[in-house]
């Protein structure tokens, strides 16, 4: 085996580890709050990509996931209002975050919005966001040491000015315009949180999936469907096997997807194994939603952000 393929194989391998012991810990414990999507989406980028998808380093991804956690499930706890309305507050609140931390770890807004969107109250999301993104960042110190995968070079980002602040407040409106009826006509997965990342990272033109736009938005909606369809057939139709053997495949299949196409995106692997989280009666549609919310978001970016933003959120 030659150097390029161990590297490559071995992430993959982590990656497929993590995943599946998420998705067992839920199923052994009967309890789906346990599955954090965004750790699919993490370790792509973390541990698969051939460098680190962020400017970031790993105490700020573990504080920032940690932070968008807690205040998302205390978003649900405490603060009155429909569900959009909760999740437009989380949607902006992760972004101001976002452009303050002097990095560009949009997957700190999945974090926050997610238990939102999910109603998710218990601290188990919590402790298992935080438990399996320190998984991924021990997995990303051993292939640095081994010399498998450079070391992460972060740069401070320079503090966000009144133009960040406003692209924000853009984006927000934006989306509201769209969580709203998504929500009402029970389309929700179309406004799913790692759209909402995703939106984030395409509203700068200097984005790589925003220079191939169609192709970024059909990675995005074949990953839906691999995810949507393996369930459906190998733990809901035809086969009963265990969520955890379908998750480890899912996420294996986008990740030769994204290797093959040389895109890694990581809200592609977050809506693949979302798909594990839904419930059955969704699961049909799901591809559906995301494929439309992912048409949205990226027309949206191209419309109304036509300046290169900065290099933080």
């Amino acid at each position: 085996m030659n150097t390029k393929n161990r590297n490559i194989i071995l992430p993959i391998l982590m990656t497929i580890l993590i995943v599946t012991g998420m998705v067992a810990a839920a199923d052994i414990f009967d309890n789906k709050e346990i599955i954090f999507p965004e750790i699919a989406a993490i370790a792509a980028g973390g541990l698969v990509a051939p460098k680190l998808a962020w400017n970031t380093d790993k105490k700020r991804i573990l504080f920032f996931i940690t932070v968008c956690a807690v205040l998302g499930v205390g978003i649900v706890r405490y603060v009155p209002g429909p569900v959009w309305m909760q999740m437009v507050s989380a949607y902006l609140l992760s972004q101001l975050i976002c452009l303050c931390s002097g990095t560009t770890f949009a997957p700190m807004i999945s974090a926050m919005v997610l238990p939102v969107m999910l109603q998710t109250e218990t601290v188990i999301y919590i402790i298992c966001a935080v438990l399996f993104t320190t998984l991924i960042l021990f997995f990303r110190f051993l292939l640095e040491q081994t010399g498998a995968t450079p070391a992460v070079l972060y740069t401070r980002g320079r503090l966000p000015g009144s133009s960040d602040f406003l692209h924000a407040l853009i984006r927000t409106g934006l989306s509201a315009a769209v969580i709203f009826p998504a929500l009402t006509l029970n389309a929700k997965f179309a406004v799913a949180p790692p759209l909402l990342v995703a939106f984030t990272e395409f509203s700068n033109p200097a984005s790589g999936a925003r220079k191939k736009p169609v192709k970024s938005v059909v990675l995005i909606g074949v990953s839906a469907l691999i995810g949507a369809s393996f369930r459906y057939v190998l733990s809901m139709s035809l086969f009963a096997l265990p969520l955890c053997i379908t998750a480890a495949l899912t996420i294996l299949a986008v990740l030769l997807l994204m290797e093959r196409l040389s895109m890694f995106i990581p809200p592609a692997g977050a809506v693949s194994i979302l798909a594990m989280l839904i419930p059955e009666q969704a699961v049909l549609w799901f591809p559906v939603q995301i494929t439309i919310g992912a048409f949205i978001v990226m027309t949206m970016a191209i419309l109304f952000f036509k300046k290169e933003c900065p290099e933080n959120c």
